[in-house]
């Protein structure tokens, strides 16, 4: 565990991010919330549907940003500040080039990929709808995705909240204007997002325009290297972000073959609720990042090894809370949302089930973010694009041999294994920085 003379700087870093990590899901479940009492289930279905497009948005902002964030922080860390300031102005240039192929192909494409996620009648039209507004928010999305990690990596934690602060709650106050008041429904949740983006980007670019954090023109290029190295790192903060929505698509296309579009609705509503759990345990993840990664550049494994172990203790225990909360809560949630009777039971009867995943999600979540910040892509990524693969396997596998409750387990049978994965990959380097070590005399003398 982290010393009492660590503890302020660590607190300093995890607690505004994971306020922001929880803020921006409670701000997504304000979206479903207006819309399912607004429209109904077909709306909360449309939007479920459509949300891995927004995840994809929101990943490729996080894995270049975090990818640029943790070279820019081993760097620092080592002494080197020149590299620093060359990877935010790489890390710059590589968002500002991402976001117009994506808004294009959302635009072009959008109907047929939300048929292939499991869109089918009106739930496919609400999902349309949904997209067809957020497509137009995408490049401001994906500059302030991306650009948080940078601003947490120069120690701006606390701007960095305050940014996704006040863009949720202008988010919140438009989804009444536009969804309640004006009667937009779904279309009408995408424009209040998008706005509060558009706010977003203001201030984030009022952050970077300023005279002490703005980027020299020097460093304002697209260094090769560091951009090879910013996608290798980003691999896992990109999956992390975005594989969860794998689970989404898998769980959608069954939960439509076995239960239709009472199963969808609810689904929605049980990954609004997981969203909240989840975000807090990345936010623990992400906002120790910086700290980790410094200290590995310094030399500190000590340091590094504590605030890694702290992260496990904390998120092991938000997955048990959260598995409480929703079994206590199990019968309350669906109401907040608006959901019909029959979706409703369902849900109380699903939740619990399914939130026995947050258990294990603390510890390879927590693990995959201590990875990507000590510079191991390999590792990193074997557990995010392993995820994908086994709840590929396991939800369509589950769900052929019991139905809807085969579904509702399965995430946590992936978590389960995903857990022994993590825990062989942690021992594995603990082994082999232990032969380093004992090499390094060696080699010295030579």
């Amino acid at each position: 565990m982290i010393t009492r003379a660590m503890l302020k700087e660590y607190l300093k870093y995890i607690v505004p991010t994971m306020l922001t990590f929880t803020l921006a899901s409670v701000y997504s479940i304000v979206d479903g919330v207006f819309v399912g009492h607004a429209v109904g289930d077909a709306g909360l279905a449309g939007i479920n549907v459509a949300f891995p497009l927004v995840a994809l948005v929101m990943a490729v902002g996080t894995g270049i940003g975090m990818g640029g964030g943790v070279i820019s922080s081993i760097a620092k860390g080592s002494g080197d500040t020149a590299q620093s300031r060359r990877a935010v102005g790489t890390t710059f240039l590589m968002l500002l080039l991402a976001a117009v192929p994506i808004m294009v192909a959302l635009i072009l494409f959008a109907e047929p990929i939300l048929t292939v996620l499991g869109g089918r009648g009106e739930t496919l039209n609400q999902a349309i709808a949904y997209i067809a507004v957020i497509a137009w928010g995408v490049p401001f999305q994906i500059f302030v995705t991306g650009c948080t990690p940078l601003i947490r990596n120069q120690g701006k934690v606390a701007f960095a909240m305050v940014v996704q602060v006040l863009a949720g709650l202008m988010n919140v106050a438009l989804d009444y204007a536009f969804v309640i008041l004006a009667g937009w429904g779904t279309a009408g949740a995408a424009a209040a997002t998008v706005a509060s983006q558009i706010a977003a980007f203001v201030l984030v670019a009022a952050f970077f325009l300023a005279k002490r954090n703005r980027i020299a023109r020097a460093d304002l290029r697209l260094d090769g290297r560091i951009a090879a190295h910013v996608l290798k790192l980003g691999m896992a903060p990109f999956g992390l972000t975005l594989l969860p929505e794998a689970t989404v698509v898998a769980i959608n296309v069954n939960a439509v073959a076995y239960g239709g579009e009472t199963a969808v609705a609810a689904y929605a509503v049980i990954s609004y609720t997981a969203c909240v759990i989840q975000m807090l345990i990345q936010g623990v993840g992400d906002g120790s990042q910086p700290l980790i990664s410094k200290h590995y550049g310094a030399g500190d494994a000590d340091g590094v090894r504590r605030f890694r172990n702290t992260n496990y203790l904390i998120t092991i225990s938000l997955g048990v809370l959260g598995l409480a909360a929703m079994f206590a809560f199990r019968e309350q949630i669906p109401l907040l949302f608006g959901a019909s009777g029959s979706t409703a039971a369902l849900i109380a009867w699903a939740l619990p089930i399914f939130s026995v995943a947050y258990v294990f999600y603390g510890f390879t979540h927590a693990s995959t973010s201590y990875f990507y910040a000590v510079d191991d892509a390999r590792a990193s990524s074997v557990i995010v694009y392993g995820e994908a693969v086994l709840v590929v396997l396991v939800v369509f596998g589950m769900a052929r041999i019991a139905g809807l409750d085969g579904i509702w387990v399965s995430v946590t049978i992936v978590q389960m294994v995903l857990a022994c994965v993590a825990g062989v990959l942690l021992r594995r380097r603990h082994r082999t920085r232990a032969a380093q070590a004992k090499m390094a005399p060696v080699l010295e003398q030579s």
